[in-house]
């Protein structure tokens, strides 16, 4: 489960799926959690700026748990 937090808004979005696109043609990059649009960023070229624009506004408060995490002890 990832839990994202809008620092703005205070806005709570759940999911299990985060997907990040950007339109090569526009610069305009989107985030998807669990297929629904949930931010939109401008001038953005790839995923490493899309992923900072993310971050400037929203803060995570749960991610998923790895599944391999019990193999490591």
């Amino acid at each position: 489960m990832i839990t994202l937090e809008n620092i703005s808004t205070g806005e709570v979005f759940e999911g299990d799926e985060i997907e990040l696109f950007i339109d090569d043609e526009t610069l305009i990059g989107e985030v998807y959690l669990d297929g629904d649009l949930i931010f939109q960023a401008l001038d953005v070229m790839n995923d490493l700026q899309l992923d900072h624009a993310l971050k400037l506004e929203f803060k995570l408060i749960k991610e998923q748990e790895d599944i391999f995490s019990d193999f490591n002890q």
